[in-house]
């Protein structure tokens, strides 16, 4: 599991589908910041299932995307990538690359 913050209403569906749990925050805590929006965080302990980091970017998307689409900046591994997610993007393309910058992996 990886400890994470993100806005609230994402952190609240994922724990509700069984894709997370609280209490998060142990050790190194990641960061999904949605740029331009100014949301409170909620830390939880993403499972690394199959599903949720797919689900994580549907998420994203649906609460935040708009009509345009929707940035976020990840922070972790020592690191901070910006992530440009437009509403036609391939959201499994973007799932992996989220995947990636939070492991630190390109599995």
């Amino acid at each position: 599991m990886i400890a994470v913050a993100m806005p609230s209403d994402i952190a609240d569906l994922l724990v509700a589908e069984g894709l997370a749990i609280r209490p998060g925050g142990r050790g190194s805590t990641a960061e999904i910041v949605v740029v331009g929006f100014a949301a409170l965080n909620a830390t939880i302990s993403l499972l690394q299932g199959p599903d949720t980091f797919l689900r994580l970017t549907e998420l994203v998307r649906t609460n935040f995307g708009r009509s345009s689409g929707v940035t976020v900046e990840i922070k972790g591994n020592g690191d901070s990538v910006t992530i440009e997610m437009p509403r036609d993007a391939d959201v499994v393309t973007l799932a992996h690359r989220i995947r990636e910058v939070l492991l630190g992996d390109d599995e």
